[in-house]
């Protein structure tokens, strides 16, 4: 709804002369300049009772619409969302133009208690703004509404104003206390004693727990005048269901949330109201469309389960009362002839959770699986009708069969004991040959799946199938052909740019071919390793070292001080520890290339095994 206000005093006035002020404040010079940015919350009330609904407002003055919707603080553990809505209002006080966005959150208390309602935080007019934390009380019994008899001292009856008294949902159950499986018929049954324009439900309750069926309801409720609590009410039912537990402990029937559209009058002071009043004063004639929110209270139903003793070995599950029939569609013709078995199931009960029964056939029958069909509706009493299944059966031999009967055990809520529903067996009376006698020639069968044999098709291997209008384009082969010229030319550019940078860039050259360099390098210390020059191992590897370093920094291995290179090394990425095994190297190297003549292969080869590792290090480390 959107209201506008544009008054010395801040008043509302008739929407016919509201549009001449309100361009009047908008053409104003500055009209809505230099309006500062502020965010507000408060609550339509501060104490509710359980299942109450209340109403957090979130008020932007400054600007007419938000950046990013308010963020609202945690509110589960005492209140479950149900809707939100807006509204917008200008208003000129003294020639000052303000613009109000107001948000709605409507909620319904779920826990008893006091508890804070933490910072709303808006994002709007560039600025992130945080509002005051406020205080709700729910209490166990229900409060009544603002200016309601019983309400508290200092609250004025304000005629726009819709209280949890004027506009409520109750949920009905007809039983609190039932078997598993046993229904429960609910009302959900909507009390006003305001002028209810149209409502939409805003939140269905939960099926946990529960096999939900839904009665059809007129598409115009059919409202009541009732009595309740001493006060007159129009009622009607907004939705009916059967609820089936499927097991036992205590179950919660969670609320259902509806929002309202209600038409109040208000009372104006407005002294222009009695001049422009009558046919265009149309708020005085109709009355204000206001949003009202209402929902029900959660309900506990205490689910019993089923008894253990005397259940029979086939119980169905099914809590009710049922008969069973058995019945052929002829009980005489031809083998290999079809006909048509029906099982049928009626009474009530959950009858659409029923499985189909279990039948064994004789073995000269085919049989195919059922057709199910049902003629349910929903009473007060629960779901009641039939349940049907159709088999189709095709006997193979002649001579007289019998179908067997159909046994569903079912628990008696009314008689508090199980029983069981039978269907008595079905015989046929097949005439005419067997089919061994029907086809010259052919071999004996001992079952029905051998007779599947008997059709040979001309081409048995598996057809290769095309779609119909497939083109070249469908194929894949095509684009892999078609697309790889451009894949091998892409190659050839990247390739010719990495050749022409590594002849330009001689530092990015260096560093691309370090790792090369030094392996060649250790290689030929790997074959000096085991000769008799312990010197000339020593200093191939020395000069792997410090050439793959020098390439990797872009230096010249002869002039490098190792204070300095200990600094690039770390301003490069490698590790400290990293850095102080490559010096010990070459500390190691720088050592042995003047120690005498005689040093052990051995003890070569594990050195060279680690400058390998500490190069791999320094490769893997260096940026």
């Amino acid at each position: 709804m959107r209201r506008l206000r544009c008054s010395p005093r801040g008043r509302r006035v008739a929407p016919a002369r509201a549009l001449v002020w309100l361009a009047g404040c908008l053409l104003a010079p500055g009209a809505l300049s230099g309006q500062d940015v502020t965010a507000s919350a408060h609550l339509d009330r501060g104490e509710v009772g359980v299942g109450q609904t209340f109403t957090l407002n979130v008020v932007l003055e400054g600007v007419q619409r938000f950046d990013q919707d308010p963020a609202l603080p945690d509110m589960g553990a005492f209140a479950a969302f149900l809707s939100s809505g807006t509204q917008t209002s200008v208003q000129i006080v003294n020639g000052r133009t303000t613009v109000t966005l107001t948000v709605q959150y409507r909620f319904q208390a779920t826990a008893e208690g006091t508890f804070e309602i933490g910072p709303v935080t808006v994002e709007a007019g560039g600025e992130t703004l945080t509002t005051e934390s406020l205080s709700l009380r729910v209490s166990s019994a229900p409060q009544p509404a603002p200016g309601a008899p019983g309400a508290p001292a200092g609250q004025p009856s304000d005629p726009g104003t819709i209280g949890p008294n004027d506009l409520f949902v109750v949920a009905e159950p007809n039983k609190r206390r039932v078997r598993e499986n046993e229904p429960v018929i609910v009302d959900y049954r909507l009390f006003t004693r305001v002028n209810v324009s149209s409502y939409g439900v805003t939140r269905l309750p939960g099926t946990a727990g529960f096999w939900v069926e839904e009665f059809e309801l007129p598409q115009q409720p059919q409202v009541e005048q009732v009595v309740h609590d001493g006060v007159a009410y129009a009622t009607a039912v907004i939705r009916k269901v059967a609820l089936y537990p499927t097991g036992p402990g205590s179950k919660t029937l969670e609320p259902l949330a509806i929002e309202a559209q209600v038409r109040v009058q208000r009372r104006s002071r407005d002294p222009f109201d009695d001049v422009f009043g009558g046919f265009f004063n149309r708020s005085s004639l109709f009355g204000d469309v206001v949003t009202a929110g209402a929902a029900s209270r959660p309900v506990e139903i205490e689910v019993l389960p089923l008894p253990a003793e005397g259940r029979p070995a086939d119980f169905t599950g099914l809590v009710g009362d049922l008969a069973l029939e058995s019945s052929v569609d002829r009980d005489s013709l031809a083998a290999n002839e079809a006909v048509t078995l029906r099982v049928e199931v009626s009474g009530s009960g959950n009858l659409k959770a029923l499985a189909p029964p279990e039948l064994e056939f004789p073995p000269t029958v085919e049989a195919f699986p059922p057709e199910v069909a049902d003629r349910l509706r929903t009473t007060n009493a629960g779901v009641s009708g039939t349940r049907s299944w159709e088999y189709v059966l095709i006997p193979r031999a002649p001579g007289t069969l019998t179908i067997p009967g159909v046994d569903m055990g079912y628990y008696n809520a009314a008689a508090d004991r199980y029983e069981i529903a039978s269907a008595a067996p079905v015989e046929l009376r097949v005439t005419g040959r067997a089919v061994e006698e029907a086809l010259p020639g052919a071999r004996a069968r001992g079952s029905v799946e051998a007779l599947r044999s008997d059709i040979r098709f001309i081409r048995i291997d598996t057809p290769r199938f095309r779609r119909r209008g497939e083109t070249l384009f469908d194929q894949a082969w095509f684009w892999i052909v078609a697309l790889a010229p451009v894949g091998m030319v892409a190659g050839a550019a990247g390739l010719r740019r990495r050749r022409d940078r590594l002849a330009g860039d001689r530092a990015y050259a260096r560093d691309r071919r370090a790792a090369r360099v030094a392996k060649k390098r250790l290689a030929r210390a790997a074959g000096l390793a085991g000769g008799d020059d312990a010197r000339a191992f020593y200093a191939e590897t020395t000069q792997a070292l410090e050439g793959f370093v020098a390439d990797k920094l872009d230096t010249s291995a002869a002039g490098m001080i190792r204070d300095d290179l200990r600094a690039a090394l770390l301003h490069r990425g490698a590790r400290e520890p990293t850095v102080e095994k490559y010096f010990a190297a070459l500390e190691a190297c720088d050592r042995r290339r003047f120690a005498p003549v005689g040093a052990e292969i051995e003890e070569r080869k594990t050195f060279l095994a680690r400058a390998e590792s500490v190069l791999s290090a320094l490769a893997g480390e260096l940026r």
